[in-house]
């Protein structure tokens, strides 16, 4: 209990120093991005088995239980995560990037309201740390789901101030959180990343016009995990057109709203 009691204390004190820098300008537009786009933030739930060898290096298979952050960022619940996140063959160094043994069992999306929708993963791309995730279609009745829009993306610069914003875990109700980041820097080559001062695997960081730089993800070199990255919401809108021609992903209803109001 002591533990718990010392790491919610922390929890809270990094939250208020974060928010007690905020201009009442930055405060008006965080409390904004929350209201529009809280739910789009789901909880990812599955067990893995990450075949021979699991986490701690043993033989045989290792299954676990996992639930992480996503977005969703398509009105058919098309949602965007973190590999490494949950597969335990991304990012520790293995020498190959090749996670095809990793087995995802249990798919499920848990909705802001609660809500369980079967899911499965639709598409992996180790070099840029994504892993798509989708609704089943025809396993339940059609819906339209709240979604960030990636396509209408907000321009990072350096020095500049901008809202990470997640959903903390069931012990914390699942609750919608955000705090001010800054952006520490651009990597430009081989391919855009973007560095700020804080973010959370799977969740997006806005600009103060409430749009959307990209999404908290790990940047990958020989399959080691270097460093969280912001990967361009551009980058993420064109591997999801790949995600969206997978069979078992329910199609786009004809006339797609944004994010709930």
């Amino acid at each position: 209990m002591k533990a718990n009691v010392t790491l919610t204390a922390l929890f809270a004190a990094a939250l208020t120093a974060s928010l007690s820098a905020a201009t009442e300008a930055e405060a008006l537009a965080g409390r904004a991005i929350v209201t529009k786009n809280a739910d789009t933030i789901i909880s990812v739930e599955m067990v893995v088995n990450g075949g021979a060898g699991g986490r701690g290096g043993r033989s045989g298979s290792s299954e676990q239980k996992i639930e992480v952050n996503g977005t969703v960022i398509a009105p058919n619940g098309l949602t965007v995560t973190s590999l490494a996140s949950i597969d335990p063959r991304v990012g520790r160094g293995r020498g190959s990037s090749d996670n095809s043994d990793s087995e995802f069992k249990e798919v499920k999306l848990r909705l802001a309201d609660n809500t369980e929708i079967a899911a499965m993963v639709v598409l992996k791309d180790a070099e840029l740390d994504l892993a798509f995730i989708a609704p089943i279609a025809g396993t339940g009745p059609a819906r339209t789901f709240p979604f960030l829009n990636l396509e209408d993306a907000g321009k990072p610069e350096v020095l500049g101030t901008y809202f990470d914003m997640t959903r903390l875990g069931k012990s914390m109700q699942r609750t919608p959180v955000i705090q001010t980041v800054s952006v520490l820097g651009l990597i430009e080559h081989p391919r855009r990343l973007i560095l700020t001062t804080d973010q959370t695997l799977g969740c997006p960081v806005f600009d103060i016009k409430g749009k959307p730089l990209g999404i908290a993800l790990v940047y990958l070199s020989n399959n080691t995990a270097i460093q969280y990255v912001v990967v361009p919401a551009e980058d993420i809108v064109e591997m999801a057109k790949q995600a969206a021609n997978v069979k078992a992903v329910p199609a786009l209803p004809a006339a797609p709203v944004d994010v709930a109001k």
